[in-house]
């Protein structure tokens, strides 16, 4: 804490500037310099659980971003997810784990369709089959509607909680 007041004092931002040199210079969040450095990070972030990074980071830390994102999705190793505030974020695609199919068991799978079936049928079926369904699971309630506040009325506000000795007369 100590520290970063100083920092802050002293307005220089641990971000762009070096104390010990006197010499300011931007820090960006990764240190990726180059298409092997953006891979190792990704990879890292997936191994331990961090999830991906930003892409907006990675712009501010490789000239040719564009270019190298590109060769390395053209590689299937990099995966790009959009965000609710718009946001891209990149993470990190293991190929090791996917497992190959069969193109006949693609085609069933797409041609089952089960939008004309009820929730409740679905449920009953598995019962039947022996596979419980998630339990705790509770539906959607329908929204209640919320009573309105009660308006507060005009009313004279009198004094009668105070006794007599604490009011004073003033001529």
């Amino acid at each position: 804490d100590e520290a970063e007041g100083e920092e802050v004092s002293s307005g220089i931002n641990a971000e762009y500037g070096d104390r010990e040199r006197d010499k300011f210079a931007f820090k960006p969040a990764y240190p990726i310099h180059n298409k092997v450095d953006l891979l190792t990070i990704l990879r890292d972030h997936y191994e331990t659980g961090m999830g991906g990074i930003l892409e907006s980071d990675v712009k501010e830390c490789l000239m040719r971003h564009e270019e190298i994102m590109t060769e390395i999705k053209e590689e299937g190793l990099l995966r790009t997810i959009r965000r609710s505030d718009k946001q891209n974020v990149l993470f990190y695609r293991d190929t090791s784990v996917e497992a190959p199919m069969e193109a006949q068991f693609q085609e069933m799978w797409n041609s089952v369709s089960v939008r004309e079936i009820s929730e409740q049928d679905i449920e009953n079926y598995l019962r039947r089959v022996g596979i419980s369904t998630m339990e705790g699971f509770n539906k959607k309630k329908a929204a209640t509607k919320k009573k309105p506040a009660k308006r507060r009325r005009n009313v004279r506000m009198l004094n009668s909680h105070l006794d007599s000795k604490m009011l004073k007369e003033f001529d």
